[in-house]
């Protein structure tokens, strides 16, 4: 079952890449799959760290169905296997709108969701899109399957990169701390 426009399967390598100096950098995730696919992913430094986190609470949480007191539900789940062939040879370029994930197929991939920036709605405010989310928002427009390694791997060098930067930003120093960089416990506090 593929859900988004583009499915390339489980790829190669997912990498998040910041071009530019600090304070004026953009940011992108490259992508390469074996069927002879690529894409070219632009996305602001937000989703690049929250990508990341998402990534690592999934890894973190608990198996399905043994969710621990107090935790949130499990992450979706994909069951269909057909997903890790993917099928398109494209290659893509796009501003990242909107980020999903879940796991699957199985506890050892996890499944990741592009919506281009194009595609979104315009009005957000509007009652019928309250009432009826599922119809407001379009299929997404690239997934792709990655490996719990590849996803371990994209996480450190997701931080390493939000983190690079000057610091002075609330995600740099999340970023920084959550890389092991600095820790406010033993090396400092940030000022607010």
């Amino acid at each position: 079952m593929f859900v988004a426009r583009h499915n390339f399967g489980l790829v190669e390598s997912i990498k998040p890449e910041a071009i530019g100096s600090p304070g004026k950098r953009i940011f992108r995730i490259l992508v390469d799959a074996p069927t002879a696919s690529a894409a070219t992913l632009w996305v602001e430094k937000e989703q690049v760290y929250g990508l990341s986190m998402a990534m690592k609470r999934m890894l973190e949480a608990p198996a399905a169905g043994e969710p621990e007191e107090g935790q949130e539900a499990n992450f979706p789940q994909l069951a269909d296997s057909s997903i890790l062939r993917g099928g398109d040879s494209q290659v893509l370029e796009f501003k990242v709108g909107r980020l999903g994930l879940a796991f699957g197929p199985g506890e050892e991939h996890i499944t990741v969701f592009f919506h281009d920036e194009r595609d979104e709605p315009e009005d957000e405010d509007d009652e019928a899109d309250e009432e009826s989310p599922e119809a407001a928002v379009p299929a997404p427009t690239l997934q792709l399957c990655v490996k719990r390694k590849q996803a371990e791997a994209f996480i450190r060098e997701s931080l390493e990169v939000t983190s690079s930067g000057r610091g002075t930003d609330a995600i740099s120093r999340h970023a920084m701390v959550a890389s092991g960089k600095v820790d406010p416990n033993r090396n400092g506090h940030f000022r607010h």
